[in-house]
């Protein structure tokens, strides 16, 4: 039986969370300090924590770092679930060892999934690490990327609702690959949401257009593909006739909604749950023109929507050598994976640089 740890002084919060968990056949633990967090994970070693960060005795974070350093905990899933929703906590959360982070009040449908997620992969994980099998019905589903070569590289294709930078010079298949991925999507009739921030949206349209079965337009008409075109707010060429774009000076508020509303007519929503595949082509404008706090905060609302989403996968593509080192690694940060492009030989060729959750090839293999 999987075993949760609760740990947070409001009582109303331990019995909620409590009963939710109980009646999706866990065992529940429960503290409500802390100290008393901490001596309880060393005892049961459970299999998730979720923690509250201001509790008497040890606060949250505390908790974070004293099981993170605790030989049989360290890799324990914990989920941060705080009022405190400032990007400094947050920050200060992941840095002291969160996986995940929820704000109060929450939705109880998301903190399951978000439990449920973290779980399957935390398993996967350990059967990626070891020799044998664990014994547990937990499978990650993979979805393919277009690309045959790739796809056995990650041993069957990308995790399915994972968050991945796709990273690379310019002009190395960066965009022909998310193209690609958006297309293998539409054959299977997935919704699939274009998020156009350095190139043309009707150029992108023509592109896949050649390449689906049905016509593009018919699509976007049955609402299977949905483009939001912020290329127009950097090219300073607006357009009229796109039902998603930003007008006026470009706001990562404004383009969350954007993303919002599109998401809602894809049925990419907690309410819906259909899933699909995203790609943000790409975020690099967005780092050069914006605090890296907001973008950062603007990039973990996009990833943390995958799972409540019904697992949309969502590649984020950024062009190497347009930001420093230490923000690389800040984006790197909210990433589930890492796919790297390059050319060799006037050959254009990927690699899998990073994957948490699932078993990856890392050799160079050619784009195909």
């Amino acid at each position: 039986m999987t075993k949760i740890l609760i740990a947070d002084d409001e009582l109303n919060i331990l019995t909620l969370a409590g009963a939710v968990f109980e009646n999706a056949g866990m065992e529940v633990t429960t503290a409500v300090n802390g100290a008393e967090a901490i001596e309880k994970a060393i005892a049961i070693k459970p299999d998730i924590i979720i923690t509250d960060i201001i509790m008497p005795k040890k606060n949250g974070f505390q908790v974070c770092k004293e099981v993170r350093q605790h030989e049989g905990l360290s890799d324990v899933p914990i989920i941060i679930l705080s009022a405190l929703g400032d990007d400094y906590n947050k920050l200060n959360g992941f840095e002291e060892g969160a996986d995940d982070y929820l704000t109060k009040p929450f939705n109880i449908e998301e903190l399951k999934a978000r439990v449920n997620a973290l779980l399957m992969r935390h398993k996967a994980k350990l059967k990626k690490d070891t020799d044998h099998p664990i014994e547990t019905t937990v499978e990650i589903e993979k979805i393919s990327t277009g690309s045959s070569n790739l796809d056995n590289q990650l041993y069957g294709g990308i995790p399915k609702g994972s968050n991945i930078l796709i990273l690379g010079p310019i002009g190395k298949g960066k965009s022909s690959f998310v193209r690609q991925f958006i297309t293998e999507g539409l054959k299977n009739k997935v919704p699939s949401l274009f998020i156009c921030m350095d190139d043309d949206p009707n150029r992108i349209r023509k592109r896949i257009n050649a390449k689906v079965d049905n016509s593009l337009a018919h699509l976007e008409e049955n609402n299977t593909i949905k483009f939001i075109d912020a290329y127009s707010w950097s090219s300073f060429t607006p357009r009229d006739g796109e039902e998603f774009a930003v007008t006026g000076v470009l706001d990562l508020n404004h383009l969350s909604g954007l993303i919002s509303d599109a998401s809602q007519v894809l049925g990419q929503s907690i309410q819906e749950k259909k899933g699909g595949r995203r790609v943000i082509d790409s975020i690099s404008s967005l780092l050069i023109n914006f605090e890296l706090p907001d973008v950062q905060r603007f990039l973990n609302q996009i990833a943390r929507t995958s799972i409540p989403f019904g697992n949309v996968t969502t590649l984020f593509v950024l062009e190497e050598g347009t930001v420093s080192d230490q923000v690389l690694n800040n984006v790197k940060y909210v990433m589930d994976g890492i796919i790297e492009f390059n050319e060799a030989n006037d050959v254009r060729q990927a690699r899998v640089q990073h994957m948490k959750w699932s078993k990856y090839n890392k050799d160079w293999t050619p784009l195909i």
